[in-house]
């Protein structure tokens, strides 16, 4: 199955991705599983590096997702979703609590509203962003990623240039900078 060998791509790729980010003095510190990685870098927040699979039958994705290893933001009820603001080019970013928590609407009013981190946003080329309930920000990232699809079959990987391995982990530090009480 076209899955399986995503799968095992994956596996082999996530060895590219930790070298993306080797430049930037990220070292591995840890292997949770097959397709999870810790890294760590003095001077800067942890990262965890994993592949989550979406779709199934007809072809999917084994998408890359870079998140602070630790919660770098107050917790939730649900957690906040992101999406980039502009049509054509994104001018900053929009986030929405889930559910009906007053704090965590808060915390998106205040997310949206920083400008340094929409800015940093901006760079990285994400498909989705999100806070989960815990305070872990997360980046779903388009490169780092492997694409398979039944008809035609076909195993495809997207390469993590390292421009992007700086821009994600720049990110994820706006993210920790802009949580409550820093600063």
């Amino acid at each position: 199955m076209l899955g399986g060998r995503a799968r095992a791509r994956a596996a082999q790729l996530l060895d590219d991705v930790i070298e993306a980010f080797r430049p930037l003095g990220y070292r591995e510190a840890g292997r949770p599983g097959p397709l999870e990685v810790r890294l760590e870098r003095r001077g800067g927040p942890p990262l965890r590096v994993s592949y989550v699979q979406r779709g199934k039958v007809f072809g999917g994705q084994i998408a890359l997702e870079v998140a602070t290893a630790d919660p770098v933001l107050p917790a939730t009820a649900r957690g906040i979703r992101g999406h980039a603001r502009g049509a054509v080019r994104m001018r900053g970013m929009a986030f929405n609590a889930r559910g009906g928590d007053a704090s965590a609407e808060a915390l998106a009013r205040a997310l949206s509203d920083n400008s340094q981190l929409g800015e940093r946003l901006g760079q990285v080329h994400f498909d989705r962003v999100r806070v989960d309930p815990d305070g872990r920000a997360v980046i779903g990232h388009i490169g780092g990623s492997v694409v398979w699809t039944l008809f035609p079959p076909l195993v495809r990987q997207v390469p993590l240039v390292p421009e992007q391995a700086r821009a994600t982990a720049e990110a994820l530090q706006a993210f920790a900078a802009a949580s409550p009480g820093r600063g």
